[in-house]
């Protein structure tokens, strides 16, 4: 935990450019909220021996090595990527097992999990594209899944979230407000309806109160028609992140962004994306 109490940023890494970059990425997000940073690279050993309570010292040292070395190189990205290097406390974590049953443990103790589009395979049980997934629907905290080679460009001005009318995605409009609050951003809150009066009041709804809370953010209010995954994909490439749900009761949005659909989304929209969890 950082010095102010903020939980850390957890982020996975293989070695992969993909999982380098959502380092980078973490490293400024953990910077923006003043909390730690921590790296971690589950690895699985090879050779199985079913008769030892613990495995001996030596059986899974060059998995260990290779996952030590993953992690040696995420750091220095993530000191490179902040603008205060020596303020950014990271910690690492070389972990035993199945990557996606261990990001969904850190989740328990994070603030968020921040994962890349795309792994290397070797080191990760599974590649990260199947891995964000996965954790996307079970973590316990937000999930930010990065696309390769992101970057903070000043003229991406604004932060996208998607509303439905459900009563559960008020978290993540509250993580959207607070995304745009830190990167000094507009916003824009969009529904998908096939009519417009009903959307505008949707959104009515949902936004009551934020606006008070966080009165620096300027929200933009826009009712959509059509493929909810083609509309956040076109507002993506003009987003410093786009903030989805992880489920609703009702139709909407949320309802539809589980499993195939997030993993349309990871893999094309132009900037992160953060699933509310938690």
């Amino acid at each position: 935990m950082s010095s102010n109490g903020a939980a850390a940023i957890v982020v996975g890494v293989d070695g992969s450019s993909s999982s380098l970059d959502a380092a980078g990425w973490a490293a400024r997000a953990a910077e923006l909220r003043g909390a730690a940073l921590k790296l971690v690279s589950a690895y699985q050993v090879k050779a199985l021996y079913t008769s030892f309570v613990t495995l001996p010292a030596h059986i899974g040292s060059q998995e260990r090595a290779a996952a030590d070395k993953i992690l040696a190189g995420a750091s220095l990205v993530a000191r490179r990527s902040v603008l205060a290097p020596d303020g950014l406390s990271i910690s690492v974590d070389a972990l035993v097992g199945p990557t996606i049953q261990a990001m969904i443990d850190q989740s328990s103790d994070a603030s968020m999990i921040v994962v890349g589009t795309r792994g290397n395979g070797e080191y990760f049980a599974e590649v990260l594209g199947s891995v964000s997934t996965a954790i996307s629907a079970q973590a316990h905290c937000p999930v930010a899944i990065v696309p390769r080679s992101v970057a903070i460009e000043s003229g991406r001005s604004t932060v996208v979230v998607g509303v439905d009318a459900s009563t559960g995605n008020q978290r993540s409009i509250q993580l959207a407000f607070e995304e745009a609050s830190l990167q000094g951003t507009g916003l824009v809150a969009v529904h998908v309806s096939s009519e417009t009066s009903t959307g505008r009041s949707v959104l009515a709804e949902c936004l009551a109160g934020w606006g008070e809370k966080y009165p620096q953010v300027a929200v933009t209010r826009t009712v959509l028609h059509g493929n909810v995954v083609e509309n956040i994909v076109e507002l993506s490439q003009r987003a410093r992140a786009v903030v989805i749900g992880s489920g609703g009761r009702r139709s909407g949005i949320s309802d539809r962004l589980l499993g195939s659909t997030v993993r349309s989304l990871a893999h094309r929209v132009d900037c992160p994306l953060i699933i509310a969890r938690g």
